[in-house]
């Protein structure tokens, strides 16, 4: 796999994880929306009881309120049973995503630090080629100091 690759595939995965995380958030959203409707529901149902004890006409109609009401409440129950299960679901999906994510961003550290560490390698050559480079010519300019570099027939003659 190429360099750019996998840098590419950390991307793409981060976006996917994005994507799945605003989905949880979304879901959490809708599970909230759900309890506050169950809440809701059971203030409703306290309003309509009182309602129903204090007037005789309103007593007549609360027998179908209160079929209206459980029925209700199993449509939210359900609704809650099935979000939840969507909650786990998009959590396992997100825990998968983020160590996948994580395993090829653990390459990708170790792919560098390889890189880094030949290319530290192959500079330390260098440099170190370059010193002995400079470290031989001035032994030599010692040499041919300490030889007496100053006759010109010696210098002639060892250019010959």
């Amino acid at each position: 796999m190429a360099k750019n690759e996998l840098k590419t595939l950390i991307r793409v995965h981060k976006f996917e994880l994005d994507e799945r995380q605003r989905k949880l958030g979304n879901l959490l959203r809708f599970e909230q929306s759900l309890e506050n409707r169950k809440i809701l529901l059971a203030e409703r149902f306290k309003e309509e009881e009182a309602a129903a004890n204090s007037s005789p006409v309103a007593a007549l109609t609360f027998g179908a309120y209160v079929d209206w009401h459980i029925e209700e409440n199993r449509r939210v129950d359900r609704a809650l049973a099935d979000v939840r299960q969507e909650i786990l679901d998009m959590r396992e999906e997100i825990r998968a995503a983020y160590q996948e994510l994580k395993t090829f961003e653990i390459t990708q550290e170790n792919r560098d630090k390889r890189e880094w560490t030949e290319l530290e390698r192959k500079m330390n050559a260098v440099l170190d080629e370059i010193g002995l480079t400079l470290y031989r010519r001035r032994r030599q300019e010692n040499d041919e100091q300490a030889d007496g570099g100053d006759d010109p027939a010696r210098t002639a003659g060892s250019q010959s």
